[in-house]
């Protein structure tokens, strides 16, 4: 059983407060923490520098080699030149693109002239034919229609 002599310093029972903490840390291990890693990566960094030193730039360590490039184009310039030659004759003249389909190309500036020549109408759609199905038909079904006022007849009566 409890004594009850002792005064309870708190609200639960058997609850009582400890001993103060210390106010302050102990600053001598944090500072020997602090120290300990400031010697680990000196000496770490040392270390590196020597095995650089003595490995790196042995007698024995052979200079690095220098290969020629792939040979993937024989003449680079020249076929730039050729390409770009190619690309102006295709800007600057006419010529056709797919004849069958009646597909032609011309010149940039002319091109640029005609649409100035049109204005504001340049940019508008092309006009496309209407396809209009032919009169009496249903769009392409294989029944005429009706006469208005009629019933229209089953598929049996028609065959």
């Amino acid at each position: 059983m409890p004594d009850t002599a002792e005064p309870v310093r708190d609200d639960a029972v058997g609850h009582a407060e400890g001993p103060p903490e210390a106010p302050d840390i102990r600053l001598k291990p944090v500072l020997l923490a602090g120290l300990f890693i400031v010697v680990f990566v000196a000496v770490t960094l040392a270390g590196m520098r020597l095995y650089r030193d003595m490995v790196i730039t042995s007698p024995n360590t052979e200079e690095p080699r220098t290969f020629a490039g792939p040979a993937l184009q024989r003449d680079p310039q020249g076929d730039l030149a050729r390409l770009l030659a190619d690309q102006r004759r295709r800007l600057d003249t006419y010529g056709w693109v797919d004849q069958t389909r009646g597909i032609a190309r011309m010149p940039v500036t002319e091109a640029m002239r005609r649409l100035g020549e049109r204005g504001s109408d340049a940019y508008a759609a092309p006009l496309q034919p209407e396809l209009v199905p032919p009169l009496g038909s249903r769009g392409g079904a294989a029944s005429p229609l009706p006469p208005p006022g009629t019933v229209a007849a089953s598929p049996k009566e028609v065959r």
